[in-house]
């Protein structure tokens, strides 16, 4: 029995690489979107290796992590800043930001290490 190419298979091929490169494009572009109204950009490190950074817009933040891109709207607290989205809580108390996240526990002692405007 020989190997005859299916009709077809040729466009399957073709239809999934152009889904895997648009895949690759809207990510590198969900990435980027939006930045111009960004007042500053911070990048925070917390002592267990997490990085993250977060742009503080008028009324809310978007917090970047390797598990995506969140906004956060402001929320009343008690002293320094609080943000959430309902599930993803950021808190910025002086120089110390704390994360909580569903299913990643909560990090603590995250310092600010770069600014920009």
């Amino acid at each position: 029995m020989t190997n005859v190419p299916r009709p077809g298979a040729a466009n399957l091929k073709i239809r999934v690489a152009l889904l895997v490169a648009l895949s690759g494009a809207t990510g590198l572009l969900a990435s980027t979107a939006y930045t111009r109204d960004a007042s500053r950009v911070v990048g925070y490190a917390c002592p267990g290796g997490e990085r993250f950074t977060v742009e503080y817009l008028r009324d809310h933040i978007r917090l970047r992590t390797g598990a995506g891109i969140f906004a956060l709207a402001a929320q009343p607290a008690g002293s320094g800043e609080k943000y959430s989205d309902g599930h993803t809580v950021f808190r910025l108390q002086g120089a110390e930001a704390q994360l909580e996240r569903p299913g990643w526990g909560t990090s603590v002692d995250c310092r600010a290490q770069d600014q920009r405007l």
